[in-house]
């Protein structure tokens, strides 16, 4: 099953898919998407784009999507409750569904701790799925650790029935 993780972002969006084949979880790519300054309409364009080029070239089984928290800038969590729209619309055009998870579920399932730090949630990535490459970003991490989630909470699904 290859699973397809997203960490949201109006100015830069991470991607991290995963192989998981049994128990075993291999990484397949990630990458960052920066966006220049430039409209956010046009930043979305691109987004679904990217997004449907995945869909189309990697045989994505499942997807999920880190989920928003109560902040304290209104103006943030707007923005990125639209990119997410535009993820969930992409992925349903694709005829993929997107699972959301918590930023705390999220970083319980990489690094055991609820309250990690990027760099934490980082290096438990690359420890799960063997990456040498410490030049894989912030962005990539978190959205690998998404995909990473969502394989373990659909295992313990599995599991439970």
């Amino acid at each position: 099953m290859i699973i397809a993780g997203f960490d949201p972002g109006s100015n830069v969006f991470g991607i991290g898919v995963v192989e998981k084949t049994g128990s075993k979880l291999k990484f397949i790519m990630s990458e960052e998407l920066k966006f220049t300054k430039m409209d956010f309409n046009d930043k979305m364009r691109i987004l679904i784009e990217k997004l449907s080029g995945i869909f189309e070239d990697m045989d994505i089984d499942e997807t999920a999507i880190e989920d928003g928290f109560l902040g304290k800038n209104i103006s943030s969590m707007n923005t990125l409750s639209k990119v997410r729209g535009v993820v969930l619309a992409t992925a349903l055009n694709n005829k993929k569904d997107l699972k959301f998870y918590s930023p705390r579920e999220i970083k319980i399932s990489v690094t055991g701790n609820g309250n990690a730090d990027k760099e934490q949630v980082k290096r438990g990535v690359q420890m799960l799925l063997g990456i040498k490459n410490s030049k894989i970003g912030y962005d990539e991490s978190d959205a690998l650790a998404v995909a990473l989630c969502h394989s373990l909470m659909k295992r313990k699904d599995e599991l439970i029935k």
